[in-house]
């Protein structure tokens, strides 16, 4: 009994060591975000920011396709909190069905990964004050 247990262990431990990276492949077909997308971002930023003047070091991801038909992107960038101070860059991934926006995760995981292309987010930095 002691012997099959120790072998289902270590099957399924190989079995973890075997499974893909979907993400790797998922981020490498991803695609540049249209002007339209940036857009309806910078748009929910301006609503959603304490104070969008103050956005600074903005990114945005490429779009990601996954499996299901969802489409996920992110953005990056530092701003002030309600205390007039800067909060340091953080991330956000933001779901997409349909090409809008359909929520977000703050410091999401996929986010932070180090094979996620990023580019400049220039709009995303002149917001003006509120």
């Amino acid at each position: 009994m002691r012997n099959s247990l120790i072998l289902m262990g270590a099957a399924l431990l190989l079995a973890a060591c075997n499974t893909a990276d979907n993400y790797g492949q998922v981020i490498a077909a991803s695609t540049p975000p249209d002007a339209a997308l940036r857009a309806e971002i910078v748009k929910g930023a301006e609503q959603l920011i304490y104070d969008p003047a103050s956005i600074r070091k903005a990114e945005i991801s490429n779009v990601a396709t996954f499996r299901d038909g969802v489409q996920g992107v992110c953005v990056r960038a530092d701003s002030k909190n309600v205390s007039g101070v800067y909060v340091g860059v953080r991330s956000i991934g933001i779901p997409l069905r349909d090409g809008r926006i359909a929520g977000g995760t703050l410091d999401h995981p996929i986010c932070n990964r180090k094979d996620v292309p990023w580019q400049p987010f220039p709009e995303l930095e002149r917001l003006p004050a509120k």
